[in-house]
């Protein structure tokens, strides 16, 4: 067999190990960390693919330039075992990452949903909370809940947000999401709203096949907004567009 031929062969069969293992890699960011519509709010397909990216130049990539069937076989397993050292150390580093980038909590303050990342919650924060259920982030894939400051705490979390760590990353300030379902209510919108703003006919389309009582309110993450769909009667989520409300709207009152 060829040098050429043989270096391919051992580049398809670690490409074929690697590939299993982004598999797995993909199962978890989509089945749990990103779930729909996660992953395209927060970038989780980027940062999947950048993972797998390098997993492929750090791993198969490699064996096509180190493998040689002349070289004793000591050596081709020290060459392995250092670029599957390297490989995985990759791995668990950007699963890491991935991990900590996940959405935790989508919570909702003053007018609007927030989506909250692991990463934006400080383990010390943590411990603050003040109900057992908001002391350990959710692995699962993000849960619902409500800040509230009461009138002792008012001077704490005006404090913390002047730097810059606002009442939504704050734990302490959590609760259910039902127990502020008057709230919530006040400052849902109708749908008419964004269907006289929205240029984007996929997102029209969903508005127009939304029920009539549903309404919306916004959602604010890291890359900016998007529009939740919320039941008129619990006030729960029932999807999320990626439209920025805020734009869409100034847009239809800047043209009349």
């Amino acid at each position: 067999m060829a040098v050429w031929q043989e270096k391919f062969r051992a580049f398809g069969i670690h490409l074929a190990v690697t590939l299993l293992v982004a598999a797995v890699a993909a199962a978890l960011f989509f089945g749990i960390w990103f779930r729909d519509p996660f992953d395209e709010m927060l970038g989780g397909l980027k940062l999947l693919l950048l993972l797998i990216g390098c997993d492929v130049a750090l791993g198969p990539l490699i064996s096509l330039v180190i493998y040689n069937s002349r070289k004793p076989r000591r050596q081709l397993i020290f060459d392995y075992t250092l670029v599957g050292i390297v490989q995985l150390a990759a791995l668990v580093y950007g699963m890491t990452v991935s991990f900590n980038a996940r959405p935790v909590y989508v919570v909702f303050a003053t007018d609007r949903l927030e989506v909250i990342t692991a990463a934006e919650i400080a383990p010390q924060d943590l411990k603050e909370a003040r109900l057992e259920q908001f002391r350990e982030l959710p692995v699962w894939g993000p849960a619902l809940a409500a800040a509230r400051v009461e009138e002792k705490d008012q001077q704490d979390a005006l404090d913390w947000a002047l730097a810059g760590k606002d009442i939504t990353v704050r734990p302490k300030f959590f609760v259910p999401y039902a127990d502020e379902l008057p709230k919530i209510k006040a400052r849902m919108r109708p749908l008419s709203e964004l269907r006289r703003a929205t240029e984007d006919p996929l997102v029209a389309k969903k508005l127009a096949e939304a029920s009539e009582s549903t309404m919306w309110l916004p959602v604010q993450h890291k890359n900016g907004f998007w529009t939740a769909l919320v039941d008129s009667a619990t006030a729960l989520p029932i999807d999320y567009i990626p439209l920025d409300p805020y734009d869409a709207i100034s847009r239809v009152s800047r043209r009349q």
